[in-house]
């Protein structure tokens, strides 16, 4: 049954361009990209139990290299976003060896100085990032043909949602997923039966920053331009409460909450000056009465079903 409903998911996923509106298209691509982001965010914080408020930084960094890349270089986005995202994991690795010294309330500030710092250099290096004006993002072409339709976009995007959910659901089960649980746990008790604490630790910022990074790439892509302001540090907040409200241990948890987040201003239409105070308490009520988040609710449901 479980088998079923996901071909049917998939199924759905595959048929949605072709029977919705443009709009309906690029808010469900953009659904996907927000699930990539917020997957990295998973891995760090959920599944490893480091706290990070840097993902918008890996996010910038993704963006504005595969979109400078383009600009500069000519290279087309399947080998500009690529080379992005890895030295984004390259930056978050080096970032994850400061764990060693730092630990809770601790590397959260420092990761939060880490993205107030490069948002910064996204506005004072107006040379390599456009500056407070922002960076128009070319559009990606591939065989000749330039993606900048909804629907392209969305052909690209979608597969990349659904690998990241997949990588998610793999890590759990997998010999470096249960690393990352025995630190969660406990970090004594990991270096206790032979787990390199430091190593995992950073890894888990790389694996993080890696799909940050991807999935800024993506968004830069759909927004086709680039300002600093959507890189700051309330951002990666935002991407904390939509991988709380989805649930940080569950693989459907960042899909879920950027589903909410993305659809949630559209419902409300012109009460959308309201939507942080909204969001805010949807944050509170999943902490309160749903502590797994959305994404634990939908499985005791399944359970019980």
């Amino acid at each position: 049954m479980p088998r079923a409903l996901l071909l049917l998911a998939l199924a759905g996923l595959v048929l949605l361009p072709f029977q919705a509106p443009s709009h309906i298209t690029y808010l469900v691509a953009l659904i996907g990209t927000t699930t990539v982001i917020v997957a990295g965010l998973a891995i760090v914080v959920g599944l490893a139990g480091q706290i990070s408020i840097a993902q918008a930084g890996f996010a910038a960094i993704g963006a504005y290299g595969s979109a400078q890349l383009a600009n500069w270089y000519g290279l087309p986005y399947w080998l500009g976003l690529p080379a992005a995202a890895l030295v984004a994991a390259l930056v978050g690795y080096l970032f994850g060896l400061l764990s060693l010294r730092v630990a809770d309330h601790y590397l959260a500030l420092t990761s939060m100085a880490f993205c107030a710092i490069l948002q910064l250099l996204l506005v004072h290096l107006e040379d390599w990032t456009g500056g407070a004006v922002g960076l128009a993002v070319p559009p990606a072409t591939l065989g000749g043909f330039t993606l900048d339709k909804p629907v392209q976009l969305y052909a690209f995007i979608m597969p990349c949602a659904v690998f990241a959910t997949w990588l998610l659901n793999s890590l759990r089960h997998a010999k470096l997923g249960r690393a990352f649980a025995a630190l969660r746990m406990s970090e004594v008790g990991a270096a206790a039966v032979g787990i390199p604490v430091l190593h995992h630790k950073a890894l888990a910022f790389a694996l993080s920053a890696f799909l940050g990074a991807w999935g800024g790439g993506l968004f830069a892509l759909q927004t086709t331009y680039l300002d600093p302001a959507q890189f700051g540090i309330l951002e990666s907040v935002r991407l904390i409460a939509i991988a709380v409200i989805g649930g940080l241990l569950n693989p459907l948890g960042p899909a879920i909450g950027a589903t909410i987040f993305v659809l949630l201003p559209e419902m409300m239409g012109g009460f959308g000056r309201y939507m942080t105070l909204v969001f805010s308490l949807a944050l509170l009520a999943c902490l309160v009465l749903a502590p797994a988040g959305l994404g634990g609710v939908v499985h005791r449901l399944w359970k019980r079903a």
